[in-house]
């Protein structure tokens, strides 16, 4: 019973541990988008025209 549970447990924190390394990676990749219409397709062009210094 008790190999059971700590078999659980280990399970468990590597679970957490790779839950964790996608959701720090996730962060890293999408850090430059600030808000959700950032993500917006449509604004691509005009993020593009502003990152590049050429949007009004």
């Amino acid at each position: 019973m008790q190999t059971k549970r700590s078999e659980t447990l280990l399970v468990q924190t590597l679970k957490k541990q790779r839950l964790d390394r996608e959701f720090s990676w996730i962060s890293r990749e999408f850090a430059h988008f600030l808000t959700l219409t950032d993500l917006d397709v449509e604004n691509a062009p005009y993020k593009e025209a502003l990152e590049l210094g050429l949007a009004e």
